[in-house]
């Protein structure tokens, strides 16, 4: 219940700092940026950050004036590949560790630090159709899943968790709850969205994505902390930033006090 209370906070947050936030949320508009390509940040990001990311946008551009940061939100892996395809960034949030070190391996980014952290949680629709109560009945009622490729982060972080809870629930646990998917997702907010909209009977994601605004349209049920995969995110400068100045900047509000204050208003758990 305490994590619960950590999520309705971020909506009281959020109206103190609407006005900055209302241009970073305009910010993935490409017909919207700045002619100035100088002062620009360009800003890669893990769908489950979207919304702590747009207030920390807005108190960096409140801090940087004339400065504008312009954030792209997609699933890690999708931002991982447009990296290395050459798509210019100035700072790259990572869902988890494994795609954030393949972009420094390759030099495309530099001084990675811990964000936030996290941990996941099934959604279900209010109505709970297939009577979804635990972990284990994502196996043992018969139900319409929802739940992210194996690539993305938080689908990485759902086999762990499955994998975790087969020591309780026999070994092939993980196989019949994966049998009852009907579609794998390409980031978390697709998965969430689905479950949202009753096209799905469950799926799992971070916990910090049932934001207020979702609250109302699905029923969080926990995972049992045991099985709780540590899910966090990560933050880097690129390596060939245009204004490295900048992006350094950027990065140390994000893991700053600032910054963390307004990861743990939006319900993630405190950095270890």
């Amino acid at each position: 219940m305490k994590r619960l209370l950590l999520v309705r906070t971020a909506a009281i947050f959020g109206a103190c700092i609407g006005l900055f936030a209302s241009a970073a949320r305009a910010g993935g508009d490409a017909a919207a940026q700045p002619q100035d390509a100088a002062t620009t940040l360009i800003a890669f990001v893990a769908a489950n950050a979207t919304d702590p990311f747009n207030d920390l946008i807005a108190v960096f551009e409140h801090e940087h004036p004339g400065v504008r940061v312009v954030p792209e939100y997609a699933g890690t892996q999708i931002l991982e590949t447009q990296a290395e395809q050459g798509a210019p960034f100035d700072v790259f949030v990572s869902a988890d560790r494994a795609h954030v070190d393949a972009l420094a391996r390759e030099r495309l980014v530099t001084g990675i630090a811990p964000l936030s952290e996290g941990h996941e949680v099934i959604v279900v629709p209010k109505d709970d159709p297939a009577g979804i109560l635990s972990l284990r009945d994502l196996a043992e009622k018969p139900a319409k899943l929802v739940l992210a490729a194996g690539n993305v982060p938080i689908g990485t972080y759902t086999r762990q968790v499955l994998a975790r809870a087969a020591l309780d629930y026999g070994r092939g646990f993980p196989d019949r709850v994966l049998a009852q998917a009907v579609s794998f997702e390409s980031n978390v907010k697709q998965v969430l969205e689905k479950v949202a909209l009753d096209e799905a009977d469950a799926g799992i994601v971070y916990f910090t994505d049932v934001t207020p605004a979702y609250a109302s349209k699905v029923t969080i049920v926990p995972i049992p902390q045991k099985y709780e995969v540590e899910a966090a995110n990560y933050i880097a400068a690129a390596a060939q930033s245009r204004r490295p100045d900048l992006a350094r900047e950027l990065v140390a509000l994000a893991v700053g006090p600032a910054g963390q204050a307004i990861f743990r208003r939006h319900g993630y758990d405190p950095l270890r």
